[in-house]
């Protein structure tokens, strides 16, 4: 229906005339009826959203009226502060005061400080991740190669002759999509994968990582890994802002939340798992469901380690000051994994309950004073 509406515009400035009454009227009568599709459209979303959310949180006795009136109170939270309605019962908004709800980061107040932190000619670093390589390739830890055209063939070859089975990353992957493990004994020769791979564009193909003992116990099915977020002033020195434990559960091969998986969050000063752990759902694990492995009280290896590579990463690309690097345990030490110019904020919120705007506004406040120093410099 959208492609459709698109199509009609098209059409519509095709023969409409380049000024006058006319195009005016035409031109307001798109925009009209474009802002009532995306109002209808999007509440017909939300409602389905909200409904699929209210199933999964409450009780069956919310139907009816009730169902009605918490609907209300979701849509409410939805202008006011930006949530999608699963967060509405994820966060607690529904036991938290205004004050308490407004102490949240969400899509409405998070992404003008991405924008000030982070500056838009350097994120490419992160986003791509040929480029990301390219980078950071020293604290990968392991084999990695960037294919991007044809021409890469032998270089493509020399690395699957040393790890036919391998992990590919589309250079644009966001949020894990598109990620991929191939074996080479599936096909019939290399040229055969090899095509297969390229055809989707330019990539990155990593040696698989095999991790640590004591990480992989915890869900030996995926890569565990640790969500360090850290702020890196224009003065040089490293603020990190919180950090968790990532697993998988159920035999899932990803650790995202979003994938099932469960966070706990993690003390940084210590490297201590200092709470119970949780999934999107809400519920609550002192010990992993699967392997039984105690979460509160577990101390992750090696800390020292994890704190020094999460500062000389931050280090490396001084103009993104805002990041989330994801690291693992391998049989090798810490290695990096990837990282984010975007951190997301809904892990570390769900866990504590405790909204994160007071970090942003804190950063925030590091950031003027770094600007307020160099405008002062400048002016001597």
């Amino acid at each position: 229906m959208k492609k459709k509406i698109k199509k009609l515009a098209r059409k519509i400035a095709a023969v409409a005339p380049k000024s006058g009454i006319i195009r005016t009227v035409l031109e307001g009568t798109y925009r009209a009826g474009a802002s009532i599709y995306k109002r209808f459209f999007g509440l017909r979303r939300f409602r389905e959203a909200a409904n699929e959310a209210i199933d999964q949180h409450c009780p069956e006795e919310k139907k009816g009226f009730a169902r009605f009136i918490l609907m209300l109170k979701i849509y409410g939270s939805r202008v006011r502060y930006g949530i999608i309605p699963k967060e509405y019962f994820i966060y607690g908004f529904n036991m938290l005061s205004a004050e308490g709800r407004r102490s949240f980061v969400t899509r409405s107040n998070k992404y003008k400080y991405y924008k000030k932190f982070n500056s838009r000619n350097y994120v490419d670093f992160l986003n791509q991740k040929t480029e990301t390589y390219r980078k950071f390739g020293e604290f990968y830890g392991r084999d990695v190669v960037s294919l991007y055209t044809d021409a890469d063939f032998e270089s493509f070859k020399s690395f699957v002759e040393k790890h036919p089975r391998f992990i590919y990353k589309p250079a644009q992957d966001y949020g894990g999509r598109g990620i991929k493990i191939y074996d080479l004994k599936n096909y019939d020769c290399p040229e055969d994968l090899f095509a297969i791979i390229i055809f989707n564009g330019a990539c990155v193909l990593e040696e698989l990582i095999v991790q640590g003992e004591e990480i992989a116990r915890i869900h030996p099915d995926s890569v565990n890994t640790v969500r360090l977020v850290t702020y890196h002033s224009d003065s040089g020195d490293t603020y990190p802002q919180w950090c968790f434990l990532r697993m998988g559960s159920g035999g899932s091969h990803t650790d995202n939340m979003s994938g099932g998986g469960i966070s706990a969050l993690v003390d940084f000063e210590t490297g201590v798992v200092c709470d119970c752990g949780r999934d999107y759902l809400g519920h609550r694990y002192i010990y992993h469901p699967d392997t039984n492995v105690q979460l509160v009280g577990l101390k992750l290896p090696h800390w020292d380690e994890v704190r020094g590579l999460a500062c000389r990463l931050a280090a490396v690309l001084p103009e993104v000051r805002f990041v989330g690097w994801d690291l693992a345990y391998s049989d090798r030490g810490w290695v990096f994994v990837e990282g984010n110019a975007q951190p997301q904020c809904v892990a570390p919120q769900i866990m504590s309950y405790n909204g994160k705007l007071r970090n942003y506004k804190e950063m925030d406040k590091i950031y003027e004073a770094d600007h307020k120093a160099l405008a002062g410099g400048a002016a001597k």
